[in-house]
């Protein structure tokens, strides 16, 4: 029994890579997170043209979309245990025991990806199902090559963080003064805080906001400044270029 974690990339369909589109086509049961809050699966959406509904059982699996432990943890314990028990009842309906999985999400599995705790408890609760890994185009590769930003290049050094409520300018200095390039990942709701220390730093210029990369509702904002006031989605990043 194997079950392959298959990054989508940032929204694109034309991003997934071939292994991925692959992995899918060949599974038995798809399994997607789906939102406690919306209640819907984008990572469904994006992989719909590779799922044949009619041999594939496709599972979703309710996540809280939040960074505090102690309330997404049930989620992910809860998720462990439907994909075993999914590859239990699947193997004893067709008695036979080469059975594939795929896990969808976006972005790629291995940065912030919501498989990681899911992954944990499936290593205990379920030990003979095989994990492996279809890496995915990140959001930030895709909005560099979307408006031809260079991420990185000689020595530049780029740092990759989660945005957070509590960031203000001292921490965006400390940051900028090791690194070149700051990408904020997931800035929806820490955009207030992040737009304040840009602010405060006079380097608002240097940012750039991107929102649900690839997908119908892109939105790409040069001038940051026009997003005070705003709510945002958590699929969205910011990109700080020092000198820029």
């Amino acid at each position: 029994m194997v079950l392959t974690v298959v990054g989508l990339g940032p929204g694109d369909p034309e991003l997934i890579t071939l292994k991925g589109m692959r992995a899918i086509e060949a599974a038995d049961l798809v399994f997607a997170p789906a939102s406690r809050d919306r209640g819907d699966s984008l990572a469904l959406r994006m992989a719909e043209p590779w799922i044949d509904a009619s041999r594939q059982q496709v599972i979703e699996l309710t996540l809280a979309m939040t960074r505090d432990t102690a309330e997404s943890g049930p989620f992910y314990a809860a998720a462990a245990e439907q994909i075993a028990a999914a590859f239990a009842a699947c193997a004893e309906t067709t008695r036979q025991d080469a059975i594939r999985g795929v896990y969808l999400l976006l972005g790629d599995p291995l940065l912030y990806g919501t498989f990681a705790a899911i992954g944990r408890a499936l290593r205990t609760s379920a030990p003979d199902i095989a994990v492996e890994i279809a890496p995915g185009v990140t959001s930030f590769a895709a909005v560099a090559a979307r408006t031809q930003m260079t991420l990185g290049s000689g020595d530049g050094r780029v740092a990759i963080v989660p945005a957070s409520t509590t960031m203000n300018a001292a921490d965006l200095q400390r940051l900028l003064a090791d690194f070149e390039t700051l990408v904020l990942m997931k800035a929806g709701r820490a955009l207030p805080h992040i737009l304040d220390a840009l602010d405060e730093l006079n380097i608002l210029d240097a940012a750039l906001f991107a929102e649900r990369v690839g997908m119908p509702e892109e939105e790409i904002v040069w001038d940051v400044r026009t997003l005070r006031g705003q709510r945002r989605s958590y699929l969205s990043l910011v990109i700080v270029q020092r000198g820029r």
